[in-house]
């Protein structure tokens, strides 16, 4: 079950996201950990202004069994919504609460009016490639980057 995001569990999820963020952001495009940490907080600073308040911003719990087993954030526009982050913690990866959520998510934006869901997933993170391809998500490009040295 998607549900609001409470203030306790908004800087909860902030730690998470930037731990989360950090690491994929060293895997993925080699930064230094003070670096990647800098960016991930960067992130934050600048798409939840105002926290939880912040226009556009939706962030929810996912819950089972009244317990939090994740967290999803999205940007939401007229017609399209963008998943900025989702996170199924460890100790409840496979057991279904990813699809779960995924389905909700489409139900109750389809009753929005939203027609499209969009999203990025790190290029070594070929677990969740699996699950929004089983979802149905297609592969609409690829983002690249490079390194400039100096």
């Amino acid at each position: 079950m998607l549900r609001e995001m409470q203030p306790a569990e908004f800087a909860v999820w902030q730690q998470l996201f930037i731990e989360e963020y950090a690491g994929d952001l060293r895997a993925n495009s080699g930064y230094s950990d003070l670096f990647a940490r800098q960016r991930a907080q960067q992130t934050l600073d600048n798409y939840l202004e105002q926290g939880l308040e912040t226009a556009r911003q939706v962030l929810l719990c996912i819950e089972a069994q009244q317990q939090v087993v994740g967290y999803l954030w999205y940007q939401r526009d007229e017609q399209s919504a963008y998943i900025q982050d989702f996170l199924v913690l460890p100790a409840f990866r496979g057991a279904g609460y990813g699809r779960q959520a995924l389905r909700d998510l489409e139900v109750s934006l389809q009753q929005q009016g939203v027609v499209e869901i969009r999203l990025r997933v790190a290029a070594n993170n070929p677990r969740a490639k699996a699950l929004y391809e089983a979802c149905q998500f297609q592969i609409t490009g690829y983002n690249m980057s490079r390194m400039l040295t100096k």
